[in-house]
C-alpha cells in the first residue's frame, strides 16, 4: 500500500483540503469515488490548479459528486494565466497564504481539524508546504502524525 491514500491519514481529521495541478487532479477523483471519503471526513474540498480555463477537466465527474454531496463537498477550480468565471485567479500557495483559498470555501485550513493532500508540480508542493508550515503544519509521516501528505505527479 502507498502512502498517498485515504487510509493514511490520521483520524481526527474533519476537513480534508485536497489540492492539485494539472494531471494530479487524477489520484484525487480515484479517491472520491470510493466510500472511505465521504464516511470519514465532513468536509472535503478539491482544488484544481491551470495556467488556461480550458485545461479544466473531469466536469461531468465532479459535478456527479457535487450533487451526490452537496453538504460535504466542494470543488474550487484556479486558473493562473487568464480569468474565468466561477474560478480563482493565482497560484496555490500564493491563495493559502492571502487566505482567498479558504474565504471561497467559507472554511479554514488548520492543524486543528485539516489535513492537506498536495498533488501536482514541484513548485506547488515546495511553495504550499512552506506557507503551511508557517501555520504549524507538518509533514505526515508513518512514525510522526501530521497535517500535510504530497505527491509530486510530474
Amino acid at each position: 500500500m502507498g502512502f498517498f491514500v485515504l487510509s493514511q491519514i490520521p483520524e481526527n481529521v474533519k476537513n480534508l483540503w485536497m489540492l492539485s495541478t494539472g494531471t494530479g487532479i487524477g489520484p484525487y477523483l480515484s479517491m472520491l469515488k470510493t466510500a472511505g471519503a465521504w464516511e470519514r471526513f465532513d468536509n472535503v474540498v478539491l482544488v484544481h490548479a491551470v495556467p488556461h480555463a480550458d485545461e479544466l477537466c473531469y466536469s461531468e465527474l465532479i459535478e456527479q459528486l457535487l450533487l451526490d454531496h452537496p453538504d460535504q463537498f466542494q470543488f474550487i477550480p484556479i486558473v493562473s494565466r487568464e480569468d474565468h468565471g466561477g474560478a480563482l485567479r493565482g497560484r496555490i500557495p500564493a491563495l493559502i497564504e492571502d487566505g482567498s483559498l479558504e474565504k471561497q470555501a467559507n472554511l479554514k485550513i488548520s492543524k486543528e481539524d485539516s489535513h492537506v493532500m498536495l498533488c501536482g508540480n514541484s513548485g506547488m508542493l515546495k511553495d504550499s508546504k512552506a506557507v503551511l508550515k508557517e501555520r504549524g503544519m507538518d509533514r505526515h509521516l508513518n512514525h510522526k502524525p501530521g497535517h500535510v501528505s504530497a505527491e509530486q505527479y510530474y
